[in-house]
């Protein structure tokens, strides 16, 4: 009944789906973020959203959390507090992204990777509509496993 028909006649329940595309998305995200915090934090920065000191405590404890996270909902650990976590995230994730593009603020979003360099309009609406569709995953999970 919630299943998805993949190539290959596999069957995935939508649960696990959605559990597995977040948190891989969740632990991806993470890696270059914890590996450059000084590049995060000036990512951050960038928004104009919040004071310099406290991207810094962003910056540092952010991507931790997006792994732990990841890794919660990749090995279904406490997949309804992973997948609240993750709806909090990505609604502020949507948020601050729909601002810089109605600023018309052209900057890398930092979301998977803290290289420098501005992105366009479209390359920021791209990325918001994915975080809408990341956020409609985790609901999936958090509702699935609110019934387990």
């Amino acid at each position: 009944m919630n299943k998805i028909k993949l190539p290959l006649n596999y069957i995935v329940d939508i649960y696990d789906f959605s559990r597995l595309v977040v948190g891989l998305v969740f632990i991806f995200a993470s890696l270059s973020k914890i590996s450059d915090p000084a590049a995060f934090s000036n990512i951050i920065d960038n928004y104009h959203v919040t004071p310099v000191y406290f991207n810094n405590l962003i910056a540092l404890f952010l991507p931790w959390i997006e792994l732990f996270i990841g890794l919660g909902l990749l090995l279904d650990i406490y997949p309804e507090t992973c997948s609240n976590l993750s709806i909090i995230l990505l609604l502020w994730f949507i948020f601050i992204l729909s601002l810089a593009y109605y600023r018309g603020i052209n900057i890398n979003c930092g979301c998977f990777s803290v290289d420098q360099g501005a992105s366009s309009s479209s390359d920021i609406l791209k990325r918001i509509i994915e975080d809408i569709v990341f956020l409609v995953l985790s609901f999936i999970v958090k509702i699935r496993s609110e019934i387990k």
